[in-house]
């Protein structure tokens, strides 16, 4: 074990993480935020969201090349972040509740939740 704690933020677990580099992503569905912790001393160094956020109850990320994508249960939409410059884009959005996105080769699948779907 090289590291124990606790990945928390405002006394919120973190839904999800992903490794960037030298970096862990975490989202924090209660929060409305995306931090970046340095994997080094797992201090937070950044966070996008908080009270204006383009995040709503992200629950879920998946991370493709330099880019994170965050799915939002409360707004139904999957949020693309590049991780280089930060810059927040909208990606898919759907008409009910979306929990989890992959792409693999030319396929993207979705889990919603009436049920999983490929793109």
């Amino acid at each position: 074990v090289i590291w124990q704690g606790s990945l928390s933020y405002r006394d919120f677990t973190a839904s999800d993480f992903i490794i960037y580099k030298s970096s862990l992503w975490a989202c924090f569905p209660e929060c409305d935020v995306m931090l970046r912790y340095n994997l080094s001393t797992m201090r937070e160094e950044l966070r996008i969201g908080g009270k204006t956020s383009p995040f709503n109850k992200p629950r879920n990320l998946f991370l493709e090349d330099d880019y994170a994508y965050v799915c939002n249960v409360g707004s139904k939409k999957i949020v693309k972040v590049n991780l280089t410059d930060y810059t927040v884009s909208e990606h898919l959005e759907f008409p009910e509740d979306v929990y989890q996105y992959i792409k693999s080769n030319i396929y993207g699948f979705v889990i919603l939740k009436s049920g999983l779907y490929m793109l």
